[in-house]
C-alpha cells in the first residue's frame, strides 16, 4: 500500500495503518539519528519519539514534499534539541557537581542519567524551577510563565532572574 493511502487511513481514524509506515522508514530514521547523535541507545529512544511526534502531527503533513522528507525534518529538529540539551548539561555539570560538604535533600538534584548533583548556593525554589525548565528542558518563556502561574510581562517587570 502506498504511504499516502496509509496516511489517509490514519487521518480517518485507523491508528493501525501507521504501523506499516513505521516499519517502512524506521531503519532510515534510526541510521540518521545514529549519525547525528553518535549513540545507538539515544538513537533508538529518539526514533520512538520521532514517530510519536509524526503520528501526532500528521495533520500538518503536506503532500508537496515526500513523507520521508517530512520525517527527516522532524528527526533533525528532535536530534538538534537533544544535542542542545546535552551541551547544556555538559556546561552546567561542573557548576552542579557534588562537593564535599553535606547538603540537604532539597539541594540535591538527580538528572536523567542518574548523576547526583547539588544546586548552586543561594537559588530560590523558583530560580531552580526556571533553571530546569529553561536551560535544561529548553521550554519557551511563555510556557514557563504558564507553569509558574505568571504572565511573561509580570515576571519580567517583577525583576525576577531567569
Amino acid at each position: 500500500m502506498e504511504i499516502e493511502e496509509l496516511i489517509a487511513r490514519v487521518r480517518e481514524g485507523d491508528p493501525n495503518a501507521f504501523e506499516p509506515v513505521i516499519r517502512r522508514f524506521q531503519q532510515k530514521i534510526y541510521l540518521y539519528c545514529c549519525f547525528l547523535l553518535g549513540d545507538k541507545q539515544e538513537a533508538e529512544d529518539a526514533v520512538q519519539e520521532i514517530f510519536f511526534k509524526a503520528y501526532r502531527g500528521l495533520g500538518s503533513y503536506r503532500h508537496e514534499h515526500s513523507f520521508l522528507a517530512w520525517l527527516y525534518k522532524i528527526a533533525s529538529n528532535h536530534c538538534h534539541t537533544l544535542l542542545k540539551r546535552k551541551t547544556r548539561w555538559t556546561l552546567l555539570l561542573p557548576l552542579l557537581r557534588q562537593n564535599d560538604r553535606v547538603r540537604s535533600a532539597e539541594q540535591e538534584f538527580t538528572d536523567r542519567e542518574g548523576f547526583r548533583m547539588d544546586w548552586p548556593q543561594g537559588l530560590s525554589p523558583v530560580e531552580k524551577e526556571l533553571l530546569v525548565l529553561r536551560v535544561l528542558e529548553d521550554r519557551p518563556f511563555e510556557e514557563i510563565a504558564g507553569i509558574l502561574g505568571h504572565s511573561t510581562a509580570k515576571h519580567c517587570a517583577s525583576g525576577s532572574k531567569g
